[in-house]
């Protein structure tokens, strides 16, 4: 689905569109799960599907002070262990679990706010 955002900041990582092929942000395609935040791309994130995370795949999120991440789990909402949501939000941090085309809209929606928000998206086809 291609997503449209109005945005001034051109500098900003926009996503363009996600599909079960992937997920396309500033015109690059990443055919992986991922970690988009306005500044930054991070590829190959290894959790590739919901049961594959552990706690310590959102260390490297932590270290990039975000007031929120969005999960994005695939094509469906799933959520992960209690254990790995109370991990982030005992870092007084806000985090939302979501379908990955749903992650991918509020994220946009977020950057061109302004907000320092953080999207992991496990691959869409998950």
């Amino acid at each position: 689905m291609k997503i449209e955002l109005d945005t001034q900041d051109s500098e900003l990582n926009i996503i363009n569109s996600y599909s079960s092929g992937g997920v396309m942000v500033k015109n690059t395609l990443y055919q992986s799960s991922i970690i988009v935040s306005p500044q930054q791309v991070v590829e190959n994130w290894p959790p590739r599907v919901l049961s594959d995370l552990v706690i310590a795949h959102f260390n490297q999120v932590i270290e990039m002070s975000p007031e929120i991440v969005l999960l994005g789990t695939g094509s469906r909402i799933q959520f992960p262990d209690r254990e790995i949501l109370d991990f982030i939000l005992l870092k007084n941090i806000g985090v939302e679990v979501m379908d990955t085309g749903a992650a991918c809209r509020a994220y946009n929606f977020l950057a061109g706010e302004g907000r320092l928000v953080i999207a992991a998206l496990l691959h869409p086809e998950a």
